[in-house]
């Protein structure tokens, strides 16, 4: 028999599912709560082996960033210090001991945005949580110049640890079309600093210019028995699930120089976005205004203006023609993965490498760069090849350059993605064929 409702049932029936559906959303049970307390708060803390450590912070999610084990990160749903919920955990080591901890209660990338009066609820809350543990009230740092953006912080010390609070944020600007937003609040725990500055001795803003200074590229430059060149000390920054890979990548470049600074600072000055990500462009405007700050520049090497994507396209449908071997692309499409999505790897691969001028310069620019210790930020597109194990399949991202391989005609490259993705390959044909953009950010004397 068939069922016949009237229109008041079916508005009544929409009605209840509408609120059971709601209903079951608002009772989804809060993540189980990870403190990290028994961490931070042991006894003879810097004094703690990483092999000590480990089998504690393990299980609660941590994982190292790399294989080389100098920190370990944790962005878990539940993450919480003192019953505070927090963004994510980073653990770093030094010589085999605990070196430092870094507590991010709030970063707009991960947490979304937070209104002006709940950012200084909680930085207030946070304040007076710390308060508590260290007993004592704290020292006001103001403004920290040495930082990317000035972060603002506060100083608790007792017994021969320091708890430093730190938090940004970006000033409304009706001109720029930017509203107020909270930037950050993170927490870094380390051990106290028991030599007072001399008279003259530098800032930590001169001591990352000076590092910048003395960098010597040669020194990083690792040649392995076949041959290939491949660059040493990068540290390891996983941007987690947000679109943060330009400006993880640009701070594992300004780390490797021996500039301080992190990848939500880096966000806030070049206006990220957790999701659409962030244009290299607006990364590479941003960062002159740290130029003469930290004696940084930055040099674009391959760069496409949309009038040369739109001709590429040209010459990859003039190809299609020939073979028939694929639909053209439509030239009205103002999308750029709508552009991609179609097309066939093959033909772009060798549309790409007629253009035979530029692919020499592509080589020869990262060969040099490489041979002289600059890792180049290299902008792609995926999904065009074949790539194992990656947690982003298509669209653009931003990875490293980090060496060369001329016997097999390959480079070598690092993602930040955390532990695994520190060394990888592929051919030059294959990198140029996915390459949107190369670029250099390297000290100034250079």
């Amino acid at each position: 028999m068939k069922n016949s409702f009237s229109p008041l049932s079916v508005v009544l029936i929409a009605i209840s599912l509408l609120i059971g559906s709601l209903s079951a959303k608002d009772e989804t049970p809060p993540p189980v709560p990870i403190p990290i307390d028994p961490i931070i708060q042991r006894d003879s803390l810097w004094e703690t082996s990483a092999a000590d450590l480990e089998p504690e912070w393990k299980p609660l999610g941590f994982e190292w960033t790399s294989a080389a084990q100098r920190s370990a990160r944790n962005a878990r749903p539940g993450l919480t210090f003192r019953d505070r919920p927090l963004n994510e955990v980073l653990l770093a080591f030094q010589d085999g001991k605990f070196a430092e901890a870094t507590l991010i209660y709030f970063n707009r990338g991960d947490a979304g945005q937070i209104n002006e009066n709940s950012f200084e609820t909680l930085l207030s809350a946070i304040t007076a949580d710390l308060t508590t543990l260290t007993g004592q009230s704290p020292a006001e740092r103001g403004r920290d110049t040495s930082s990317a953006v000035k972060a603002q912080g506060r100083i608790w010390e007792v017994n021969d640890t320091e708890y430093l609070l730190e938090w940004s944020t970006t000033k409304a600007s009706r001109t720029k079309g930017i509203p107020w937003r909270g930037e950050f609040i993170r927490l870094t725990i380390r051990p106290k600093n028991t030599t007072e500055r001399a008279i003259g001795e530098m800032t930590p803003q001169n001591a990352s210019r000076a590092a910048v200074k003395s960098f010597t590229g040669a020194d990083h430059v690792e040649k392995r028995a076949n041959g290939t060149l491949v660059l040493t000390g990068l540290p390891m920054v996983d941007q987690g699930q947000k679109g943060y890979c330009v400006v993880a990548s640009a701070e594992r470049v300004l780390r490797y120089y021996g500039v301080e600074v992190d990848q939500h600072e880096l966000a806030q000055i070049a206006n990220s976005d957790a999701s659409k990500g962030t244009s290299p462009s607006a990364m590479f405007d941003s960062l002159k205004q740290l130029t003469s700050r930290f004696g940084i520049k930055s040099r674009a090497l391959v760069e496409w203006e949309y009038n040369d994507f739109l001709k590429m396209i040209s010459k990859y449908n003039r190809a299609t023609k020939r073979g028939k071997l694929a639909p053209e692309i439509d030239t009205n499409l103002r999308d750029i993965d709508s552009f991609y999505a179609p097309m066939n790897p093959e033909i772009l691969k060798e549309v790409r490498l007629k253009q035979k001028a530029d692919f020499g310069r592509f080589q020869r620019d990262i060969q040099s760069h490489i041979e002289k210790g600059i890792p180049l930020l290299w902008s792609v597109r995926l999904g065009l090849i074949p790539e194992k194990e990656i947690p982003q399949a298509v669209g653009g991202h931003m990875r490293l350059v980090i060496g060369f391989d001329a016997a097999s005609g390959e480079i070598l490259y690092s993602d930040s993605w955390g532990s695994g993705h520190e060394e990888k390959r592929m051919s030059l044909e294959d990198a140029w064929t996915i390459t949107s953009s190369l670029s250099a950010l390297q000290p100034a004397g250079s």
